[in-house]
């Protein structure tokens, strides 16, 4: 399983702060390689400060087009 794909189900375990920390030369057959993961999980009723809802960003305003249309 791709680092990422494991990273991604921490998430929807309900760990934040997930990493990949790196590999750790393990290898269990010529197709694997072992991995050290770290990640929190928050006791019953803490908040989680990464979580809070942020306001949308502005969009990014519209910058001129470097030539005029039907130019060179």
């Amino acid at each position: 399983m791709p680092g990422k794909d494991f990273l991604a189900l921490l998430l929807k375990a309900g760990f934040h702060r997930v990493q990949q920390v790196r590999y750790t030369g393990f290898k269990s057959s010529p197709a694997t390689e072992g991995a050290l993961f770290y990640g929190e999980k928050l006791a019953a009723g803490q908040a989680r400060e990464d979580f809070a809802p942020r306001p949308e960003p502005e969009p990014a305003p519209l910058e001129a087009p470097p030539c005029k249309p039907g130019g060179t």
